[in-house]
């Protein structure tokens, strides 16, 4: 008896231990339940609102559902002064930069809450507000999001001409490449040149460098593609015009990972690119693990609401650091050493920029974070005390280095040093490091032009370093002639961007101060400009739409201080890889070309006849999105007339009322969406 009364208190005390369990567990997630229950049904609707005759637009954002108490909604909206107009239900405002907010005003009992604000007309789809988060004191969500978008401007007519005047051929010789082999005599051999004879006896390489040999090889394969294997006989004598000719990729805004990236190199490779260029941070991220500092990444890689841990949210919105987000991420020192011989193994040298002094907070917020860990101060970026008022171009008020904190000098020279490293590890060359040196705003500094002094100062620093610097114009444009002076001796290269609007002579005035400078001409060789005007394109057009081969009539010509071609993407409008490579391809095609030929060595339609005969296939091949550019749309006796620049695309054609719509379809990309209204009888 004695067995069994212990048996059964034994078994009564395990049922009670196991409910003390079950009852604590619930009550430790009883407020992640009560957070879901009250946030599971709200949801964003988003509407467009009409341009007005001030040139504004009121747009209105609906919350659907019942609201907890104390909340606060937040979204990423491209930098705009904007308020609720009379009437909404709650108030809107931008918080910094791109980060905006909605919160209450007084209680609210409706099941929709509304919101009206006036700002700009939206330009693209993709700007639409973005990432809304709720947030309360139990916790965070994102909320999902519709969007009611205006019917699209009817552009049928415009890309009916577009598409008649650069229509592909179906044919394109067998022998046509990209960059278009010059395949005559070089009046002097240059780092690059090669000579390639194909005869019956087989295949001859003649070339001064391992460049040229690897150069040769490339154009060989694209033959022995071209030709099916068999490649007839034939000589061609080829060299490259500019000695740098590169690609910038801003992994700052928004990340591109490794695999992602050796992909890319890849594919850039093949139009014979010896230069990346990698945007490795900015104000919204910061991408490269450094020795002793770990909060650049954990802090500077990652967004959340928690602004003491890591960055605010960035362009996507994304409030979640364990997200796949690409507004997260970076490379580890493994991942850089991979991506540097990857490159080198393809005659790409790697070029790493870090925005300084400004452009700087993802750099200056992860430096607080590691003085909040360690009291070490001895790298501090900003000084607590300086209370200058600035608002950058981006939105920030908080981005710039203070200058002339010593600080900032020992934490550069930190930097210098331990990616000179990465690269001795890697085993290649270091050519240069960027740092930026673009777009201080009026105001930092109490209005005080320190500029230059940090340019001497960092200047002197990589001399004293055994380094070469490089930078965007700003840092060609120095008055003072003994840092000017330094700032030479130290360079690089310059990269000349703002050529547009009367600008179209900088690079050479830049390299006439007896700087290098790199056409980096942001109306031909920013990926991130607009294939178009319609709002279903993604990227930017503060500068020019940029169409499928606008890039091939860049404006060079020869001077012996300009070395060099340089194709850009920033990211902030970038949500994926494909992304990425549609705003890239063909897009960028005419910049290769043209930093391989100084003068085109082909008229225009033959050029893109072999984009669409060649290189489509083999971005196609690789699973590299393209874009491919709009059906033409006209309404002719009441039917629809349509054409496309490719001969070989299919074009959907559907009816909504009196308005038609026509996509194109090729080695499956599809088009955006051409539009046009039945004329009115």
């Amino acid at each position: 008896m004695l067995f069994q009364f212990v048996k059964y208190n034994t078994f009564f005390l395990t049922i009670e231990y196991i409910c003390l369990v079950m009852r604590r567990i619930f009550l430790s997630i009883l407020p992640l339940l009560c957070f879901v229950s009250c946030t599971s049904v709200p949801h964003i609707r988003w509407i467009e609102g009409a341009r007005e005759t001030d040139g504004k637009a009121v747009h209105c954002i609906e919350i659907i559902g019942k609201m907890p108490a104390d909340w606060t909604i937040w979204f990423s909206m491209f930098p705009q002064k904007i308020h609720a107009t009379n009437g909404s239900d709650a108030s809107v405002e931008e918080y910094q930069a791109n980060l905006h907010r909605i919160v209450p005003e007084g209680a609210f009992m409706g099941d929709t809450l509304r919101v009206w604000y006036r700002c700009s007309p939206l330009k693209r789809h993709s700007w639409a507000p973005e990432g809304f988060v709720l947030q309360t004191p139990r916790g965070q969500k994102a909320l999902k999001t519709e969007y009611v978008y205006l019917p699209l401007e009817p552009d049928g007519d415009k890309w009916f001409e577009w598409n008649a005047a650069h229509a592909a051929s179906a044919e394109v010789p067998a022998s046509m490449i990209i960059p278009v082999p010059k395949c005559t005599e070089a009046p002097a051999r240059v780092r690059g040149w090669y000579r390639l004879t194909v005869s019956e006896d087989g295949v001859n390489v003649e070339a001064d460098d391992p460049d040229g040999c690897y150069y040769a090889e490339l154009t060989l394969g694209q033959l022995q593609e071209n030709y099916g294997g068999a490649v007839p006989p034939m000589v061609i004598e080829d060299w490259p015009d500019y000695e740098y000719r590169g690609f910038m990729v801003d992994v700052s805004r928004n990340f591109t990972s490794k695999d992602n990236l050796l992909r890319l190199i890849d594919v850039l490779s093949r139009y014979k690119l010896n230069v990346l260029h990698l945007h490795l941070a900015d104000d919204e991220g910061w991408r490269l693990e450094i020795d002793g500092i770990p909060e650049l990444t954990s802090c500077g890689a990652f967004h959340s609401l928690d602004f003491s841990r890591h960055l605010q949210p960035s362009y996507d919105g994304c409030a979640d650091p364990a997200s796949k987000s690409l507004s997260n991420g970076y490379y580890t020192r493994a991942d850089f050493i991979e991506i540097l011989r990857y490159a080198a193994a393809r005659h790409m040298t790697v070029i790493p920029e870090f925005d300084t002094p400004g452009h700087s907070r993802a750099a200056i917020k992860s430096m607080q974070a590691y003085e909040r860990r360690t009291g070490d101060a001895s790298m501090r970026l900003q000084d607590p005390s300086d209370d200058s008022k600035y608002y950058t171009a981006q939105g920030y008020t908080d981005n710039v280095m203070n200058v002339e904190l010593e600080s900032v000098y020992v934490f550069m020279s930190h930097l210098f040093g331990s990616v000179s490293a990465l690269y001795a590890e890697a085993g290649v060359p270091m050519p240069c490091i960027h740092i930026g040196g673009d777009e201080v705003p009026r105001g930092a500094w109490h209005g005080r032009d320190l500029h230059e002094y940090f340019l001497g100062r960092v200047a002197r620093l990589a001399l004293d370093n055994g380094i070469k610097i490089s930078g965007w114009q700003e840092v060609a444009a120095c008055k003072d002639p003994s840092v000017a002076a330094l700032l030479r001796e130290a360079s690089y290269t310059a990269n000349v961007w703002l050529t547009a609007w009367g600008g179209e002579n900088l690079p050479y005035e830049v390299a006439d101060k007896g700087f290098h400078a790199v056409h980096s001409n942001v109306e031909y060789t920013y990926a991130d400009q607009a294939y178009s005007s319609n709002k279903e394109e993604i990227a930017h057009s503060w500068c020019n739409y940029i169409d499928d081969i606008r890039s091939f009539r860049m404006p060079l010509r020869e001077h012996p201080g300009v070395v060099g071609v340089q194709g850009q993407i920033w990211t902030e409008t970038v949500r994926s890889f494909d992304d990425l490579c549609y705003d890239v391809f063909p897009k960028m095609l005419g910049v290769f070309e043209r930093a391989w030929n100084r003068t085109p060595a082909c008229p225009e339609n033959e050029f893109y006849s072999a984009i669409v005969a060649r290189e489509m296939p083999f971005w196609s091949g690789r699973g590299i999105a393209f874009h491919i550019p709009q059906p033409g749309l006209r309404i002719v006796d009441g039917q629809p007339m349509t054409n496309s620049a490719i001969p070989c695309a299919s074009v959907t054609v559907s009816k909504d009322g009196e308005r038609w719509s026509a996509r194109a379809s090729y080695l499956g990309r599809t088009s955006v969406t051409t539009t046009a209204k039945s004329p009115v009888i």
